[in-house]
């Protein structure tokens, strides 16, 4: 399985000026500075990751993670509930990267084949290659018998990051550039375009980010609701 800390911000170990900094503040009884809390919940989630990634959601305890990031249980309860809280705060922000990059294309009703190829080049890049998605939807694949929650999560949120170009493909529909349709099954259509089914699984993620590969996608996609 990938690393899933790559590209994700992975910070490693604190260094001896964390340490000991960290030390002094314990040693002085203060609070802890709402940055330093910050830090260390941003670590927390990193690690969360690895964890997830490396022992499986089952596999994960909660004292592994306290003992990894520093970060006591009653924290992670109070900021997450459980350990599903941390999986759900995980996925709300691969979310926020595939919205702040999608919602921010210009999805122009007089140029499906321009927008669409745009989409495709910027959904491949936002959630398809990005390697926090990856990961989330690799963990969530291998523990589906066992925890389908997870899966379930995942394609709500799918649900919601499309919704951008659905609405675009429901303009679509109805100015006459496609045939009437669910919008919703045509983003998914799209989405089958992408990613191959499970072959984004598996194979060289290099193949999603061929060169016109995204105007053939255009092409195809448009054809095949016209």
């Amino acid at each position: 399985m990938m690393d899933p800390r790559a590209g994700f911000g992975y910070r490693g170990g604190m260094d001896q000026a964390d340490v000991q900094e960290q030390g002094r503040r314990r040693w002085q009884g203060g609070r802890l500075p709402k940055a330093e809390v910050n830090r260390r919940i941003e670590r927390l989630l990193d690690i969360a990751l690895e964890e997830f990634a490396q022992a499986g959601f089952g596999g994960t305890s909660l004292d592994r993670l306290v003992e990894r990031s520093g970060v006591s249980k009653t924290t992670i309860y109070r900021r997450f509930g459980s350990k599903e809280g941390l999986f759900a705060t995980l996925i709300n922000q691969s979310l926020d990267a595939v919205l702040s990059g999608l919602l921010a294309l210009d999805l122009d009703p007089d140029d499906p084949m321009g927008t669409i190829e745009r989409f495709v080049t910027t959904y491949s890049d936002v959630a398809v290659c990005h390697p926090l998605g990856r990961t989330l939807l690799q963990i969530a694949v291998a523990e589906r018998c066992s925890f389908p929650h997870l899966g379930d999560t995942l394609l709500a949120n799918a649900y919601q990051g499309f919704q951008p170009i659905s609405d675009y493909i429901a303009r679509l529909m109805a100015n006459g550039a496609l045939r009437p349709g669910d919008p919703q099954e045509a983003a998914f259509d799209l989405q089958g375009l992408i990613t191959h089914g499970f072959r984004v699984m598996v194979d060289d993620i290099a193949f999603v980010r061929r060169p016109g590969r995204a105007r053939e996608i255009a092409e195809r996609f448009l054809r095949g609701w016209a």
